[in-house]
């Protein structure tokens, strides 16, 4: 009988996958000192295996183990993603602190596993937002299963304030803390305001409107006399630059500036100013609420300014 080397390969693999069940079965009983001592040693050993699935057997089998030495556990976290995701959406062999130590040093696909987690600890949240991308802590702002306190709330606007999309998502959550809800109330979409005020009874600081006002008057300025083709490339640039908001949009279009509204739901939309304007004048309403839809824009915004539109042009 011919034996190759891709055979013995295989079969050496094979030994070592039903080797971590044997590692795993040891680990999670009662061991002596010396004994659990050399057991781990073996485990380390696999979890430095060239094969991967020798290490994706192992995580998998150490994932309800909560007895782990942190070396062991901490490169199993650290590995790639079919290895760690497995381990660290179950694994509770790290504290609260340890976990967040290490939140550093993973990659963004453990930050995301982790931060989808229920019961999470303070030290661990915090981590995530100090240190994960917008995606990562996307996920963690909207896991119910999660508390944010002040520190990590406080974080999330330090780090994201700029961004229309997260900070309607902290909004979203139903424990925040007053005084963040507070600091963000003026951050955040036209509808996900209205959401705050009833769910945390704030309401829009006065200097803010102050601000608001001044900045939308220094715009009118610039916009007022622009060619529409300027109009339009002012408008995609507050878009890029997530300046873009719905009171602004409205206050320009009542105020006779059409084509900022036009411009501002053919970037929304990404149709052609043409189709745009044909749907925002046209009688055909269904063509109406469909560039509303679009869009992305509500109900409510969509009559105020069909209202507008009303006014000036139908």
């Amino acid at each position: 009988m011919n034996i190759n080397a891709v055979d013995i390969v295989n079969a050496a693999t094979l030994e070592k996958v039903v080797l971590t069940q044997r590692v795993a079965g040891f680990l999670n009983n009662q061991q002596t000192d010396e004994k659990r001592a050399a057991i781990e040693n073996v485990a380390r050993l696999l979890a430095q295996d060239i094969s991967l699935q020798v290490r994706e057997a192992l995580a998998f089998e150490l994932r309800t183990c909560n007895l782990l030495p942190h070396d062991l556990a901490a490169k199993i976290a650290s590995d790639v993603e079919s290895v760690a995701s497995p381990f660290l959406a179950s694994t509770e062999t790290f504290s609260d602190i340890q976990l967040a130590g290490l939140i550093p040093h993973l990659e963004e696909h453990a930050h995301i596993t982790i931060a989808r987690r229920a019961g999470l600890g303070p030290q661990v949240c915090l981590a995530i937002v100090s240190v994960g991308t917008d995606k990562t802590v996307s996920f963690i702002v909207r896991n119910d299963h999660v508390t944010l306190d002040e520190n990590t709330c406080n974080r999330v606007v330090n780090r994201f304030g700029t961004s229309r999309d997260m900070m309607d998502l902290l909004s979203s959550r139903i424990d925040l803390p007053l005084s963040v809800a507070e600091a963000i109330i003026s951050k955040v979409s036209e509808e996900c305001r209205e959401a705050m005020k009833i769910q945390y009874g704030v309401e829009t600081p006065m200097v803010d409107d102050i601000t608001r006002n001044t900045q939308h008057e220094t715009m009118w300025q610039q916009i007022e006399k622009a060619t529409p083709s300027q109009l339009h490339g002012y408008v995609m640039d507050l878009r890029n630059n997530q300046r873009l908001t719905t009171d602004m949009v409205m206050e320009f279009a009542d105020r006779g500036c059409l084509g900022f509204l036009e411009s501002a739901m053919a970037i929304e939309a990404g149709l052609t100013l043409a189709a745009v304007r044909e749907a925002l004048y046209g009688t055909d309403m269904a063509a109406f609420v469909k560039l509303m839809q679009a869009a992305n824009v509500s109900k409510a915004v969509a009559q105020e300014y069909r209202q507008i539109i009303s006014k000036q042009v139908l």
